[in-house]
């Protein structure tokens, strides 16, 4: 009896991984992350800053190793922004952003996204979306 009740779980698992086979994963993984301050340091320093009214874009054009990720991102939100639940609910938009449009930047990249101004908080999904990017497109690594 135990058996029939986790075969459709087991059902349901297999149908999730062949539907992901063949197909691009919409997920945003920890190595596609960028973690140490030494890599956040390498892009400030080397890679080329875009800047609009609410943020900053660092671009790190770097080589293709098999280990890394194609692009991988960073995310800061100073404590000027706000208080945490504003500052959280900034890093959940942008991580959305970047998994759903991360397949049409252009391979081997790290790109860090720093707020610049408090008014980043009260751009709703679609203008912040649009502000990034416009960002991603003026650094020349969006593919649209």
């Amino acid at each position: 009896m135990a058996s029939d009740t986790l075969s459709p779980i087991r059902e349901n698992m297999s149908i999730k991984h062949k539907i992901s086979n063949g197909q691009k994963k919409f997920t945003f993984s920890k190595k596609e992350r960028l973690h140490k301050t030494e890599e956040f340091k390498r892009v400030y320093k080397e890679g080329k800053v875009y800047k609009s009214e609410f943020l900053f874009v660092f671009v790190l054009a770097r080589e293709q190793i098999p280990e890394i990720p194609d692009v991988r991102l960073g995310i800061v939100i100073p404590g000027k922004i706000g208080k945490a639940v504003k500052r959280n609910k900034l890093k959940r938009r942008i991580r959305e952003i970047f998994r759903l449009n991360k397949y049409s930047i252009k391979p081997g990249h790290d790109i860090v996204i720093m707020a610049r101004s408090k008014n980043l908080t009260e751009l709703n999904f679609p203008e912040l979306k649009e502000t990034i990017l416009k960002l991603f497109k003026k650094a020349i690594i969006f593919n649209s």
